[in-house]
């Protein structure tokens, strides 16, 4: 007559089962968590551009606007006062995610929009978002008529 009860063997089997599912689903949260802070990154980038391209269309001060990064802030500047110079009075500072921009991973060249028109003065400007080994996400194109695409 057999004993009512489980076995360690069927006890052992059953825990690794369970082990096996909460890893699978903590690697996906933790891609799909990645995901997301770098979409936020890059949807801080091109909100920052937007609005200093706007600027600058508006002639707001009589002057062009950029857009660069000086850890550990993305920096809205006007051309007239610096050109993308740490602590200058006029700049807007937009505090950037430090796990994702960093200096050694995240060239950034300053963006400047021309007054009126909103055209940048080199042909394409690309913003690659990097985590040192591999680009995450699409490249921020801006093209020579100060068009953002992302």
């Amino acid at each position: 007559m057999r004993n009512k009860g489980f076995t360690l063997i069927e006890i052992l089997v059953v825990i690794g089962i369970f082990a096996i599912i909460a890893a699978f689903g903590m690697t996906t949260n933790l891609s799909a968590f990645t995901t997301a802070t770098i979409q936020s990154e890059e949807s801080k980038i091109v909100s920052a551009l937007e609005r200093a391209r706007s600027r600058a269309m508006a002639n707001m001060f009589n002057t062009a606007h950029g857009v660069c990064y000086i850890a550990p802030n993305y920096v809205i500047f006007r051309e007239k006062d610096a050109h993308c110079v740490f602590g200058t009075s006029t700049n807007e500072l937009i505090p950037a995610n430090t796990n994702i921009a960093t200096a050694s991973s995240f060239p950034f060249t300053p963006v400047v929009f021309n007054q009126l028109s909103g055209n940048v003065t080199d042909a394409v400007i690309t913003i690659n978002m990097t985590d040192g080994v591999k680009t995450l996400v699409p490249p921020i194109k801006i093209n020579n008529a100060g068009a953002i695409n992302w």
